[in-house]
């Protein structure tokens, strides 16, 4: 399986995936959306990155694991 190192972090309002910040970005930071203008904290869309990317990865990894687990014990048990 091929995991991403990053992944694209969309607008939780719009699903916008553009966002004005400043150079240096820390979590007290306020981001804003392009697409709605819509402003949130850094810390809130961090945390809207990892839930996102959670779903995406958390499946594949257990279907990756599934597959794996069955060729390994594929016939074994009798």
């Amino acid at each position: 399986m091929n995991i991403p190192e990053q992944h694209t972090i969309q607008c939780p309002q719009c699903g916008g995936t553009q966002f004005e910040q400043p150079q240096v970005v820390s979590d007290g930071d306020w981001v804003t959306c392009v697409t709605c203008a819509q402003s949130f904290p850094v810390g809130d869309i961090r945390q809207v990155g990892l839930d996102q990317a959670m779903n995406v990865v958390i499946p594949e990894i257990k279907a990756e694991v599934e597959k794996m687990l069955k060729g390994l014990f594929k016939g074994k048990f009798k």
